[in-house]
């Protein structure tokens, strides 16, 4: 807890900090540029190691507690025309443990669509509740990562209220992914109330379920040395999110509903079996906003994991790969305070009760944004 309160007095220290203002045209008119220092800086403490062990095919099992600085670096955006404009990003990358490039996005944009290209978050990665400092259960579970971005061409479109969503991807960001992949969805919002509803598909996923630190999450496909030095999964997945809510001027009450299914093979050492899997999560808040730069949210996630093998020693491969049990469900319960203590900083504290694996923990994690324009 010492470092918890050293990094809370740091932090306040760095909010004090001024902006720096420019003159100049508004970033929807043509030579609009600027350059910004980003940072999501955060630290994790727990009672014991998180994220606890799951019930899930080759899941990360690095111990994340202590300083996160992923999303920390520099970004550029550019309006060429009054269509066209560009964002590079760099940024700090948890998983590589180096600086990447983060975005790198050409875009065109009319009154009604908007056509990106390049590298970029999915729209789907977003789809859920928006982000706190800790990881949403579900993404985290499927990426082993908080972060997810892609190499791609993405298309949206309005009409009204409605707005379609479609893109393909090369899958990098994926575990495992050897296909592209390629999404759509639907978002409709009239006033307060809004409804959206994402799917992705690959159809070649090749994961190798030797565990690591990083097993999680992967750039390019992990299968080597399948059913001879290790156990794989080969086969097709599947992603569904959909979020529904209100956002009043004081109040807002969300809800987010995610699914994967992996359909395909597991080639073990101790045979080949068929292999079928899911995740479910269901994510509800509710919040308030206490002055202008103040707000309180309060978060439960919930996921439940399923399982099924047919084959010969299928018992035995699921022991091996830590998914005999098919009934944990695990949860977090969260409460975030957030101070908006400048228009560039944001400081904000979260404690959560967790249970994976049939452990309790407790967390508490702080946070310090900061979106600085110094161009």
């Amino acid at each position: 807890m010492k470092n918890l309160f050293l990094i809370s007095a740091s932090l306040i220290l760095a909010a004090a900090n001024s902006a720096l203002a420019h003159d100049g045209p508004h970033d929807d008119e043509a030579g609009y540029m600027q350059i910004s220092l980003l940072t999501n800086v955060r630290y994790l403490s727990a009672d014991t190691a998180w994220p606890g062990a799951l019930p899930v095919l080759g899941a990360s099992n690095e111990d994340r507690r202590g300083a996160w600085y992923g999303g920390s670096g520099i970004e550029w955006r550019q309006r060429w025309t009054a269509e066209i404009d560009t964002q590079l990003m760099a940024a700090y990358d948890e998983h590589e443990q180096k600086v990447a490039l983060d975005h790198a996005v050409l875009r065109y944009q009319t009154d009604a669509a908007q056509l990106a290209l390049g590298r970029q978050s999915p729209v789907l990665a977003e789809a859920g509740l928006s982000a706190w400092a800790l990881p949403d259960l579900w993404l985290y579970t499927v990426l082993g990562d908080d972060h997810w971005h892609e190499d791609g061409l993405a298309l949206r479109y309005t009409v009204g209220n409605l707005t379609g969503h479609a893109g393909v991807f090369n899958g990098q960001g994926y575990p495992g992914a050897e296909s592209a992949m390629w999404t759509a969805g639907l978002a409709w919002q009239n006033g307060p109330w809004f409804v959206a509803g994402h799917a992705a598909y690959l159809s070649d996923v090749n994961r190798s379920l030797v565990t690591d630190a990083h097993s999680g999450h992967s750039h390019v496909g992990q299968a080597v040395g399948c059913g001879k030095l290790t156990d794989c999964l080969a086969g097709k997945s599947t992603l569904l999110r959909a979020r529904a809510g209100w956002q009043g001027e004081q109040y807002w009450l969300q809800s987010a509903w995610s699914w994967q299914q992996q359909d395909g093979q597991l080639d073990s050492t101790l045979g080949r079996v068929a292999y079928q899997g899911e995740l479910n999560s269901l994510a509800l808040e509710g919040g308030v906003k206490l002055t202008d730069s103040i707000k309180l949210a309060l978060r439960h996630e919930w996921m439940g994991i399923a399982h099924e093998l047919a084959g010969v020693n299928a018992a035995q491969i699921a022991s091996k790969n830590g998914i005999a049990n098919s009934d944990e469900q695990p949860y977090q319960t969260g409460v975030r305070l957030a101070w908006q203590a400048h228009p560039a900083h944001l400081l904000a504290l979260e404690l959560y009760q967790t249970r994976r694996n049939g452990e309790s923990n407790h967390l508490a994690m702080l946070q310090w944004q900061m979106n600085l324009r110094v161009y």
